[in-house]
């Protein structure tokens, strides 16, 4: 057989050689993203406040309203994130599985009508772990959740980016009676939480990471901890009292409590309209 003969034959392996050699390089989970989550991608961020109001040139914040400073880099791992915070019906599986404890403004122990899609609230710390782990995912960690809630706009205010919500803080004449955040955010609003959803998703797909409710994360509060930060996959001090809560709520009318950065915390046994959470996954590594 000739050189130029095998050189033929041999052009159809070739081609299948390098095809199978960039499938390789694809990282896996891109090929299985598991139902209702979005990925959020491996890489770095800037977590923390990178602007600064006047309140904090001229010493009016206390220090618990600066501890999403230093604004520092570190690096995730991807990791998959539920697009919308888990919902009532959701929870009631849950709970009639494992034969949990139901929200208490449950009568009867049934969803209030009509509201099967809405986020669950009045849920602890531990109840929404438990949750979590029963569906094979776990809570995000603070990092994580800033990281997802930024969708890919890195340093940027919201997660829709750097619009104002047109909010006047505690001291608005309305505050309370009306959602003025032009459809960005279910926030500011009388009435508690809405159906998941119903506002337009950040860059990463995920709903709801600013108002409806706040979020529960996995990760313990202590306000210095920015300035000892690990650079890659924080998780939080290995202990505390009080449990972070990331993303706003429906009652809040400071659109400060909104913006990516800031952080809030209580006790990990509180139950409150206002709290509820979503779920994490790790993702599988890269071939």
């Amino acid at each position: 057989m000739s050189g130029k003969t095998r050189a033929v034959i041999d052009r159809p392996y070739r081609l299948l050689l390098c095809l199978l050699c960039i499938f390789a390089a694809v990282p896996f989970f891109a090929q299985d993203v598991p139902p209702n989550m979005s990925l959020v991608p491996a890489g770095e961020f800037w977590m923390g406040r990178t602007h600064f109001f006047l309140v904090d040139a001229i010493g009016w914040y206390e220090r618990d309203r600066q501890d999403d400073t230093p604004s520092h880099k570190i690096t995730i791992d991807a990791f998959y994130m539920d697009k919308y915070e888990v919902t009532n019906e959701e929870y009631a599986r849950f709970a009639d599985a494992t034969k949990r404890a139901k929200p208490w403004h449950w009568s009867g122990g049934k969803i209030p009508q009509g509201q099967e899609r809405y986020p669950i609230y009045n849920v602890t710390w531990f109840d929404a772990d438990a949750y979590c782990k029963s569906v094979g995912k776990r809570l995000p960690s603070e990092a994580e959740w800033e990281k997802a809630a930024r969708g890919g706009l890195d340093r940027a205010k919201f997660p829709w980016g750097e619009t104002a919500l047109g909010m006047g803080g505690y001291e608005a004449a309305e505050a309370g009676t009306a959602n003025k955040s032009g459809n960005q955010a279910h926030t500011n609003y009388p009435f508690g939480p809405t159906t998941v959803g119903s506002l337009a998703p950040n860059g990463y797909g995920l709903f709801d990471m600013a108002g409806n409710v706040w979020e529960w994360t996995n990760d313990w509060y202590e306000r210095n901890y920015y300035s000892v930060s690990p650079t890659k996959n924080p998780t939080g001090p290995p202990t505390g009292a009080y449990k972070v809560m990331r993303g706003g709520s429906w009652a809040d009318d400071d659109e400060r409590n909104l913006m990516n950065s800031f952080r809030n915390y209580t006790d990990p046994d509180q139950k409150a309209s206002s709290i509820g959470f979503r779920c994490a996954k790790s993702a599988p590594a890269t071939r």
